[in-house]
């Protein structure tokens, strides 16, 4: 295509995302106008743009506010089916094209971006699919100053060049330009800061079509990840192009007319000319013929029916095991049978790979020299190791990544990113509670359950013994829309699981571990706990049934159980014993189980501190005897 052809693309993009945000009344056009001539260049020439093809090029636009530039560009290719009217309804409720973008492979989108960082983070993990793929195509992320200076753009780009992702390449919109000002004034020489991580770096101005067009060509040939700095002038041909004032909403109705008529395009808006029309649709078609990618991978039935019988076998040997073990443990067992066995499980751990007990005999680490191995040392690097994870799962893997339940807020975007894609990795936390012990509060977590089950399409599970963590973790694996964290213990935990059940007794997220004994007392006591606390709960159990009768409910998931039938949820929930729940953390959303005052909801609502086990379990009240003592004074 010669640069006249690309001026002409870039001219109807700039002016479509100028007539997208007029349209919906708020946006972003500042980028869009300044970013236009890249991305013209970009999908014209230098990308395999073609959704559904496994061996496209993928595009992740981190810098989500050029969203407008982006489905422009798509709906230009004409090869997807975005319609000029999903231009006319973007930012509107129900749109396609929504204000930041949203996944949808089949349109060309290959991930949710609008978090500033996520795009490059995550793009990181989709260049290390596509490596394990063996699959040739690049990974294009489109950056602005507000992605560098999120720091996990640094995490990511340290864990790009430890693993020398050459087929990743950062494209940086350097125009100067934030919202609280030039951007100069507070940030520092990105390009020169790559160059020090040792990418490859090259500089062109984003306007002209030679220079982008030969540094694109350098970056796809480095063999280095790639970085370059294109200077551009945001709002580019608008009255106050190159200021602040520029990044949002700022071209009137009036002056969107004049810079139309100034590029020789009709007034009217979202008027796209004939003659572009017929140029552009002769020389794309036929670009995404190639075979389609296989959306199925890694659900199938016969993976699912492999898998449970994996799990079960799992449950059989766990059931007899009568040593104290902590749930941590117990997931490094199932972990180490089932990568044995599936290779779209990739392992991982942000420098506490023995602490997680995520890794094994049979881990495989990957490097730049292997990417056929099974597990990725992601060093301390939280956030990235969960963008990461989110960047396999979109490429069909099933990532699983450790550390502790504490740092799971370093973490917390890639958290929510996930879920909102409806993409499933799958976060092993570790050191659950108070109960870790010396390491002092800083390192015990309390808010943290609270915090990732207000995740809504998110999945909790707290396992309390060996058979429970091979179900919790056969569930996480075979949902395939929603993101799990499996909650282990540090400390030892009783096996109350001693008989095998083939049936995963887990998905009810709530269920009857050790029933009513059947004796003549008049009360009853029903205790739900989650992890460890369901043995500390049959400690209360024991000492308290010679005055009532009781039960125990393990509540691995509460998630699940609020998705069961009235029926099931009153069974567990609605008879006339006295309630008692009971969980090492932050106690809120356990009192929306509590349907009267006298029932008794016991956590811990302040930070802990250094002791042993024993000593903070007694402050906070975690003692059988404790417990035992406040049932019986309201019985």
């Amino acid at each position: 295509m010669d640069n006249e052809q690309l001026a002409n693309f870039a001219s109807l993009v700039r002016c479509l995302s100028i007539d997208m945000v007029n349209e919906a009344g708020s946006g972003h056009q500042g980028a869009p106008l300044g970013f236009a001539d890249v991305m013209s260049v970009l999908f014209n020439e230098s990308m395999f743009f073609a959704p559904g093809n496994r061996t496209r090029d993928r595009l992740v636009l981190s810098a989500g506010h050029a969203s407008a530039a982006l489905y422009a560009c798509i709906y230009l290719t004409r090869k997807t089916s975005l319609s000029i009217d999903d231009l006319r309804w973007y930012r509107k409720f129900g749109a396609i094209c929504q204000g930041h973008p949203e996944i949808k492979v089949n349109l060309g989108v290959e991930m949710t971006t609008g978090a500033l960082g996520q795009g490059i983070a995550t793009a990181v993990g989709v260049a290390i699919a596509l490596k394990k793929k063996k699959i040739d195509g690049k990974v294009f992320v489109i950056v602005g100053d507000g992605c560098l200076m999120e720091g996990v753009s640094h995490e990511a780009a340290t864990l790009a060049i430890s693993l020398n992702l050459d087929n990743l390449i950062v494209l940086f919109d350097d125009n100067d330009v934030c919202i609280d000002g030039f951007a100069s004034s507070y940030t520092t020489d990105n390009a020169a800061r790559f160059e020090a991580y040792g990418f490859g770096v090259f500089r062109a101005d984003g306007h002209n079509y030679d220079e982008i067009r030969s540094s694109i060509a350098l970056a796809k040939s480095s063999t280095k990840p790639s970085f370059i700095a294109f200077k551009t002038t945001i709002g580019k041909m608008a009255k106050n192009a190159g200021t602040p004032q520029c990044h949002g909403k700022f071209v009137s109705n009036a002056e969107a007319k004049e810079i139309r008529k100034h590029l020789g395009l009709p007034e009217e808006r979202f008027s796209i000319p004939d003659w572009f029309v017929v140029a552009h649709a002769s020389a794309s078609k036929g670009a995404s013929d190639a075979a389609s990618e296989d959306t199925s991978l890694y659900v199938a039935s016969e993976f699912r029916d492999e898998l449970h019988q994996e799990i079960n076998r799992l449950k059989r040997r766990l059931s007899k095991d009568t040593t104290p073990r902590s749930t941590r443990h117990y997931s490094g067992i199932v972990l180490e049978a089932l990568t044995k066995r599936f290779s779209c499980l990739i392992g991982g751990s942000a420098d506490l790979s023995q602490s997680n007990c995520t890794i094994s005999e049979s881990s495989i680490p990957i490097s730049s020299r292997n990417f056929g191995g099974n597990y990725i040392h992601y060093g301390i690097r939280e956030h990235a190791m969960g963008c990461a994870m989110n960047g396999l799962a979109l490429e069909g893997f099933i990532p699983y990544g450790g550390t502790f339940l504490v740092f799971s807020d370093y973490m917390k975007p890639a958290l929510r990113n996930a879920a909102l894609m409806r993409i499933a990795p799958i976060f092993i936390l570790t050191h659950d509670s108070i109960a870790i012990g010396e390491d002092g509060a800083t390192h015990q977590p309390v808010e943290q359950l609270t915090s990732l089950r207000s995740i809504p399409n998110f999945n909790v599970f707290r396992p309390n013994c060996g058979a429970e963590v091979a179900e919790c973790l056969e569930l996480a694996i075979c949902n395939r829309t929603t993101p799990s964290a499996i909650v282990l213990t540090k400390q030892p935990v009783d096996n109350l699981r001693s008989e095998y059940t083939p049936e995963n007794m887990s998905a009810y997220g709530m269920y009857e571990i050790s029933p009513y004994e059947g004796g003549t007392f008049s009360k009853r006591v029903t205790i739900v706990a989650s992890g460890s606390e369901v043995s500390l709960a049959s400690d209360v159990k024991r000492a308290i049934q010679s005055c009532c009768d009781c039960r125990i409910i393990s509540a691995p998931c509460l998630e699940l159980f609020d998705a069961q039938s009235v029926e099931y949820k009153e069974s567990i929930l609605r008879d006339d014993s006295k309630k008692v729940f009971i969980e090492a953390g932050c106690a809120t959303e356990w009192h929306r189980y509590k349907t009267t005052n006298d029932n008794i909801v016991i956590g811990v609502n302040d930070f802990g501190e250094s002791g042993t086990t024993a000593e903070l379990f007694a402050k906070f009240g975690l003692t059988a005897q404790a417990i035992v003592e406040r049932v019986i004074a309201g019985l």
